[in-house]
């Protein structure tokens, strides 16, 4: 009759540890400025495009004109930003003849934030697409820094080939240039 009524008690000791912590996302947007928009902002809608302020009216064959964007990071995490696109709507056969005449070159550098860029006509480098509707549709990311450390320039150099036809006279192109920014 061993064990009835009986108790054994074991005794063990015991004790926690925990840890916490706190997760929070980090944001990521872009902004841009110009020259004729000098304060960075966004403008993330075709339609609250920022000026590219290319001062290209009356064009005439061999004539240029250049404008810079200036693209950073309004948030905390770092990223790149791509140009993607340029729509390039027309007025007709003759704002046809004129987008297919104009030659694009684009050149992208990576500066300092307080920089303001030189773009002129005759500044160096980049890659020139002949026609304004053959610019591709991504062109290389470049890189942002958090927190605005960085801006992107893209310098844009439009030139009215010596070739243009008579029928681009009178011609109207209205491009919209896309910047695509992508963290993570």
């Amino acid at each position: 009759m061993l064990g009835v009524g009986a108790s054994a008690t074991v005794a063990a000791w015991t004790d926690n540890e925990f840890a916490s912590t706190q997760i929070t996302a980090g944001t990521f947007s872009i902004v841009s400025r110009t020259a004729s928009a000098p304060t960075f902002a966004a403008h993330d809608t075709a339609p609250n495009a920022v000026t590219l302020p290319l001062d290209a009216t009356n064009l005439y064959p061999g004539q240029n004109r250049a404008a810079w964007i200036q693209i950073t990071t309004a948030g905390t995490v770092p990223g790149t930003v791509q140009m993607t696109g340029v729509a390039s709507p027309t007025n007709g056969a003759s704002g046809d003849a004129l987008r297919d005449s104009l030659d694009v070159r684009i050149v992208a550098t990576t500066t300092a934030a307080s920089t303001t860029p030189t773009c002129t006509a005759a500044t160096t480098g980049g890659i020139t697409y002949t026609g304004i509707g053959n610019v591709p549709t991504t062109l290389p990311a470049q890189t942002l820094q958090a927190n605005g450390t960085n801006v992107v320039d893209y310098c844009i150099i439009v030139t009215l080939r010596a070739d243009a036809p008579t029928t681009a006279q009178g011609g109207i192109v209205t491009p919209t240039w896309t910047f695509t920014g992508t963290t993570g």
